[in-house]
Order: C-alpha cells, then sequence, then structure tokens
C-alpha cells in the first residue's frame, strides 16, 4: 500500500472518531469529504476498501464502525440544568444550559442530568463552586448518599443522614456555624450525585 494511500485511510479513521465522540452519530459521506477534504469519488473507494480490509465496518450507505468505536465505553447523554446550591437552598428552576455526556463506566446506568455546584457547604466532599455534579434521577436515597434534595420549595445538595428516624441535610464543610444541619419538613429527593467533574487549577 502506497504512503499516500496509508495517509488518506489514517486521516479518514481519525475523522469519522473524532466527528462521532462531538455528535453522537456516524458522519455522512459528505461530512468526510468536508472534514478532510478528500474528493467524494475517493471517499466512497477508499471506505469500500477499509472494509474489505477490516479497518472498519462499512454497510455502502451511513453506518461506520472503527475499531476505536467498538472499544468505546457506552455514554450518557444529559442536560444541564442550571446550578444548584451548596449553601442556603435557591428556588428551584429547570433551565438546559447545555448537554454533555459521560462514560457508563464512571456514572453507571440509569437517567441522568447535571447541576453547576454554586457555594462552598460542600468542599469536603470535594465539590466546588462551578463543578459539573451528575447526578443520577431517583426519588429515594440511602443514608449517607449525596443527594440533591427540594425542601420549602428551595433545591439544595447536600448529605443526607438518617438519624432518631428522621433526616438531616448536612454540609461537608467545617464551618458549622455557616452551614448548620437541616432538618426538612417536606423532603423531595431528587437524584442522587454520583461524580463530579472540575477544571484543574494551575495557580
Amino acid at each position: 500500500m502506497g504512503k499516500k494511500r496509508t495517509e488518506r485511510y489514517s486521516g479518514i479513521v481519525e475523522y469519522i472518531n473524532q466527528y462521532y465522540a462531538e455528535n453522537m452519530r456516524y458522519p455522512s459521506v459528505r461530512d468526510i469529504v468536508a472534514g478532510t477534504g478528500v474528493p467524494l469519488s475517493s471517499v466512497h473507494r477508499y471506505l469500500k476498501e477499509m472494509n474489505e480490509n477490516g479497518v472498519l465496518q462499512y454497510d455502502g450507505r451511513r453506518s461506520i464502525n472503527t475499531t476505536e468505536m467498538g472499544m468505546e465505553s457506552p455514554s450518557r447523554y444529559m442536560k444541564v440544568l442550571g446550578y444548584v446550591a451548596c449553601g442556603e437552598g435557591q428556588e428551584e428552576e429547570e433551565t438546559v444550559i447545555e448537554y454533555i455526556r459521560m462514560p457508563e463506566s464512571i456514572v453507571g446506568k440509569g437517567n441522568f442530568f447535571a447541576l453547576i455546584a454554586k457555594g462552598e457547604s460542600m468542599i469536603d466532599a470535594g465539590i466546588h463552586p462551578g463543578d459539573y455534579v451528575i447526578v443520577r434521577q431517583q426519588k429515594g436515597a440511602n443514608d449517607g448518599d449525596y443527594v440533591v434534595a427540594l425542601y420549602e420549595g428551595k433545591n439544595n445538595l447536600k448529605r443526607l443522614i438518617k438519624e432518631d428516624g428522621r433526616y438531616i441535610l448536612r454540609s461537608c464543610n467545617e464551618d458549622k456555624e455557616s452551614y448548620p444541619d437541616i432538618y426538612p419538613e417536606d423532603l423531595q429527593i431528587q437524584g442522587i450525585a454520583v461524580c463530579v467533574t472540575h477544571k484543574l487549577n494551575h495557580n
């Protein structure tokens, strides 16, 4: 196989993987033409050749599956629904800011949404202002879970504690005076926080 053809193969496969990662769907042949600069007739030919050589799987239409895609963990696509208070509760609101996806190997199975942490009441749990909190949507929770809870019409992220038959919403911050325990009369669990993502501090 010539060097030029090998480079074309590599460029097409790299573009397909990148397109799939960013769009969660296979690129069309015309997408590949636009993204790689390879002529349309050549793209068709290269895809068929790579399919025959086992480089990728191509059905002659839209379905394209590369080796890298086959190794990829299934992902969960979710909405980022605004901010969640880590301090005093805030009025519940649901505004879609963006969409993100996370590997199933990290978040597990279920229905998910994400919230952006606001406040410092959960810093000892590793949740800092601006972090993305990934939440599995469910109505129940166990003692010790980190929950997104609705009480008195306000939303908050806290650790759920059960003592003497009642629930407590507890902050994870040594400053207990600023972040006292909350004893909700009417508590609704909206989900369980399963992981947190944040940018590294380079200061």
